[in-house]
């Protein structure tokens, strides 16, 4: 698997996790108006009851921990490269 690839995979996690992350919040913030309350089962949004819902928030968060985590060592050369870069140059700002 070419460099590209493994990107393409670790970025794609990052945003599916981060999509799934979203879509829970939104759901963890409706208004109670909107859920599905019967007696007959546990409250239920879009025909997944709260603890679903806790479980994708929870391990999407922790993939897309993960995933940023992989991404940011997989360009740790780059980010050092780019911190010497910052760090280093003299005409940054002039002093008055």
């Amino acid at each position: 698997m070419n460099k590209s690839d493994r990107n393409y995979y670790v970025d794609l996690l990052i945003g599916v996790a981060f999509v799934i992350v979203v879509i829970s919040t939104l759901v963890f913030l409706m208004p109670t108006s909107w859920i599905n309350w019967t007696l007959a089962t546990t409250p239920t949004v879009l025909g997944l009851d709260f603890g679903i819902w806790q479980g994708l928030h929870k391990w999407a968060g922790l993939a897309m921990i993960v995933g940023v985590i992989v991404h940011m060592l997989f360009h740790l050369k780059w980010i050092g490269a780019m911190t010497r870069k910052v760090f280093t140059k003299k005409d940054n700002v002039e002093e008055e």
